[in-house]
Protein backbone atom coordinates (compact mmCIF):
# COMPACT_ATOMS: atom_id res chain seq x y z
CA UNK A 1 0.00 0.00 0.00
CA UNK A 2 1.50 3.41 -1.05
CA UNK A 3 2.37 5.81 1.72
CA UNK A 4 0.95 9.34 1.60
CA UNK A 5 3.44 12.15 1.26
CA UNK A 6 3.28 14.66 4.09
CA UNK A 7 3.59 18.24 2.80
CA UNK A 8 5.84 20.45 4.91
CA UNK A 9 4.03 23.25 6.74
CA UNK A 10 7.17 25.18 7.63
CA UNK A 11 7.30 28.72 6.15
CA UNK A 12 9.80 29.36 3.41
CA UNK A 13 13.00 31.27 4.08
CA UNK A 14 11.60 34.30 2.23
CA UNK A 15 8.44 34.41 4.38
CA UNK A 16 10.55 33.97 7.52
CA UNK A 17 12.84 36.89 6.56
CA UNK A 18 9.83 39.10 5.78
CA UNK A 19 8.24 38.38 9.15
CA UNK A 20 11.54 39.04 10.91
CA UNK A 21 11.90 42.41 9.16
CA UNK A 22 8.34 43.41 10.15
CA UNK A 23 8.96 42.54 13.79
CA UNK A 24 12.29 44.41 13.77
CA UNK A 25 10.81 47.62 12.34
CA UNK A 26 7.81 47.55 14.68
CA UNK A 27 10.06 46.98 17.71
CA UNK A 28 12.50 49.77 16.83
CA UNK A 29 9.72 52.27 16.12
CA UNK A 30 8.06 51.40 19.43
CA UNK A 31 11.33 52.17 21.21
CA UNK A 32 10.94 55.79 20.09
CA UNK A 33 7.34 55.84 21.30
CA UNK A 34 8.31 54.45 24.69
CA UNK A 35 10.84 57.26 25.04
CA UNK A 36 8.03 59.76 24.43
CA UNK A 37 5.63 57.92 26.73
CA UNK A 38 8.27 57.58 29.46
CA UNK A 39 7.63 61.13 30.67
CA UNK A 40 3.97 60.37 31.30
CA UNK A 41 4.72 57.00 32.89
CA UNK A 42 7.28 58.54 35.24
CA UNK A 43 4.77 61.15 36.40
CA UNK A 44 2.22 58.44 37.15
CA UNK A 45 4.73 56.46 39.23
CA UNK A 46 5.91 59.54 41.14
CA UNK A 47 4.18 59.79 44.59
CA UNK A 48 1.74 62.65 44.88
CA UNK A 49 2.84 65.63 46.95
CA UNK A 50 0.75 66.31 50.07
CA UNK A 51 -2.01 68.79 49.37
CA UNK A 52 -1.53 72.25 50.82
CA UNK A 53 -4.30 73.71 52.90
CA UNK A 54 -6.17 76.50 51.15
CA UNK A 55 -8.55 77.27 54.01
CA UNK A 56 -8.74 80.87 55.24
CA UNK A 57 -7.69 80.95 58.94
CA UNK A 58 -10.21 83.72 59.57
CA UNK A 59 -13.01 81.54 58.26
CA UNK A 60 -12.34 78.99 61.01
CA UNK A 61 -13.05 81.50 63.79
CA UNK A 62 -16.57 81.38 65.24
CA UNK A 63 -18.83 84.01 63.76
CA UNK A 64 -16.34 85.05 61.08
CA UNK A 65 -17.86 85.86 57.72
CA UNK A 66 -16.67 83.85 54.73
CA UNK A 67 -14.68 85.85 52.19
CA UNK A 68 -15.33 83.29 49.42
CA UNK A 69 -18.38 83.93 47.21
CA UNK A 70 -20.85 81.09 47.36
CA UNK A 71 -22.12 79.22 44.32
CA UNK A 72 -19.16 80.14 42.07
CA UNK A 73 -17.51 77.00 40.57
CA UNK A 74 -13.71 76.80 40.48
CA UNK A 75 -12.29 77.17 36.97
CA UNK A 76 -11.06 73.90 35.48
CA UNK A 77 -7.84 73.79 33.41
CA UNK A 78 -8.58 73.43 29.72
CA UNK A 79 -7.18 70.52 27.71
CA UNK A 80 -4.65 71.46 25.00
CA UNK A 81 -5.96 71.36 21.44
CA UNK A 82 -4.38 69.40 18.63
CA UNK A 83 -1.45 71.08 16.91
CA UNK A 84 -2.09 72.52 13.47
CA UNK A 85 0.22 71.39 10.67
CA UNK A 86 1.77 74.86 10.45
CA UNK A 87 2.62 74.67 14.17
CA UNK A 88 4.54 71.39 13.83
CA UNK A 89 8.12 71.43 12.54
CA UNK A 90 9.72 68.07 11.73
CA UNK A 91 13.47 67.82 11.18
CA UNK A 92 15.75 64.91 10.28
CA UNK A 93 19.32 64.22 11.34
CA UNK A 94 21.70 61.33 11.98
CA UNK A 95 23.76 60.61 15.07
CA UNK A 96 26.86 60.80 12.83
CA UNK A 97 27.37 61.71 9.19
CA UNK A 98 29.87 59.00 8.19
CA UNK A 99 29.45 55.29 8.94
CA UNK A 100 32.03 52.54 8.62
CA UNK A 101 31.15 49.05 7.34
CA UNK A 102 30.19 47.89 10.85
CA UNK A 103 28.19 51.02 11.81
CA UNK A 104 24.40 51.08 11.49
CA UNK A 105 23.07 54.64 10.98
CA UNK A 106 20.92 56.05 13.79
CA UNK A 107 18.15 58.15 12.23
CA UNK A 108 16.76 60.93 14.44
CA UNK A 109 13.30 62.53 14.03
CA UNK A 110 12.74 65.80 15.92
CA UNK A 111 9.25 67.27 16.35
CA UNK A 112 8.95 70.88 17.52
CA UNK A 113 5.92 72.92 18.56
CA UNK A 114 6.44 76.23 16.76
CA UNK A 115 3.13 77.61 18.05
CA UNK A 116 2.41 79.83 21.05
CA UNK A 117 0.42 77.39 23.19
CA UNK A 118 0.51 73.81 24.42
CA UNK A 119 -0.88 71.43 21.82
CA UNK A 120 -1.22 67.71 21.27
CA UNK A 121 0.59 65.75 18.54
CA UNK A 122 -0.11 62.21 17.36
CA UNK A 123 3.31 60.54 17.26
CA UNK A 124 2.04 56.97 16.85
CA UNK A 125 3.27 54.44 14.30
CA UNK A 126 0.24 55.36 12.20
CA UNK A 127 1.79 58.80 11.61
CA UNK A 128 5.59 58.54 11.71
CA UNK A 129 7.86 57.41 8.89
CA UNK A 130 11.63 57.08 8.58
CA UNK A 131 12.69 56.75 4.95
CA UNK A 132 16.06 56.38 3.23
CA UNK A 133 16.80 57.19 -0.41
CA UNK A 134 19.79 57.19 -2.74
CA UNK A 135 19.19 59.79 -5.41
CA UNK A 136 15.86 58.84 -6.99
CA UNK A 137 16.11 55.27 -5.66
CA UNK A 138 13.79 54.45 -2.77
CA UNK A 139 15.88 52.30 -0.41
CA UNK A 140 13.95 51.86 2.83
CA UNK A 141 10.84 53.02 4.72
CA UNK A 142 9.50 52.03 8.12
CA UNK A 143 5.97 52.28 6.71
CA UNK A 144 6.59 49.23 4.51
CA UNK A 145 6.49 46.70 7.36
CA UNK A 146 4.66 48.31 10.29
CA UNK A 147 1.96 45.95 11.57
CA UNK A 148 -1.07 47.15 13.55
CA UNK A 149 -0.25 50.90 13.43
CA UNK A 150 -1.24 52.76 16.58
CA UNK A 151 -2.05 56.34 17.64
CA UNK A 152 -0.11 57.92 20.52
CA UNK A 153 -0.84 61.54 21.48
CA UNK A 154 1.55 63.65 23.53
CA UNK A 155 1.44 67.30 24.62
CA UNK A 156 4.32 69.55 23.52
CA UNK A 157 4.83 72.98 25.04
CA UNK A 158 5.46 75.99 22.77
CA UNK A 159 9.06 76.09 21.60
CA UNK A 160 9.74 72.60 22.99
CA UNK A 161 10.61 69.53 20.94
CA UNK A 162 10.60 65.73 21.22
CA UNK A 163 12.82 63.21 19.43
CA UNK A 164 12.63 59.59 18.33
CA UNK A 165 15.52 57.45 17.09
CA UNK A 166 15.51 54.56 14.65
CA UNK A 167 18.54 52.35 13.96
CA UNK A 168 18.61 51.41 10.27
CA UNK A 169 20.29 48.01 9.87
CA UNK A 170 21.28 48.65 6.23
CA UNK A 171 18.46 46.63 4.68
CA UNK A 172 16.19 47.49 1.77
CA UNK A 173 12.39 47.31 1.98
CA UNK A 174 9.43 47.47 -0.38
CA UNK A 175 5.71 48.26 0.03
CA UNK A 176 3.81 45.31 1.47
CA UNK A 177 6.96 44.19 3.32
CA UNK A 178 8.19 42.31 0.25
CA UNK A 179 11.62 40.76 0.62
CA UNK A 180 14.46 42.58 -1.19
CA UNK A 181 17.71 40.65 -1.52
CA UNK A 182 19.86 43.57 -2.70
CA UNK A 183 21.93 45.33 -0.05
CA UNK A 184 22.68 49.08 0.00
CA UNK A 185 26.18 49.81 -1.28
CA UNK A 186 28.70 52.35 0.03
CA UNK A 187 27.80 55.88 -0.97
CA UNK A 188 25.77 58.94 0.02
CA UNK A 189 22.18 58.50 1.22
CA UNK A 190 19.33 60.77 2.27
CA UNK A 191 17.10 60.44 5.33
CA UNK A 192 13.66 62.07 5.47
CA UNK A 193 11.43 62.09 8.55
CA UNK A 194 7.67 62.41 8.21
CA UNK A 195 4.85 62.80 10.74
CA UNK A 196 1.39 62.70 9.20
CA UNK A 197 1.38 65.28 6.41
CA UNK A 198 4.45 67.14 7.71
CA UNK A 199 7.82 66.21 6.21
CA UNK A 200 11.35 67.26 7.05
CA UNK A 201 14.12 68.39 4.77
CA UNK A 202 16.48 65.61 3.71
CA UNK A 203 19.54 64.92 5.85
CA UNK A 204 22.59 63.46 4.06
CA UNK A 205 24.87 60.75 5.43
CA UNK A 206 27.52 58.43 4.07
CA UNK A 207 28.00 54.66 4.14
CA UNK A 208 31.54 53.34 3.66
Amino acid sequence: MAQKQVRSTRPSARVYRRRRLAVLITTLVLVGLLAWAGVGIASLLRPAAPAESTADPAAAAPGAASSQPSGVPSPEPSEPNGCLDEEVVVSASTAQTTHGPADDPVLVMTIKNAGTADCMVNVGTSQQEFSVTSGADRIFSTSDCVEDPTDTEITIKPGASETARFTWTRVRSAPGCKFVAAKPRPGTYGFTAKLGDVSSETARFELR
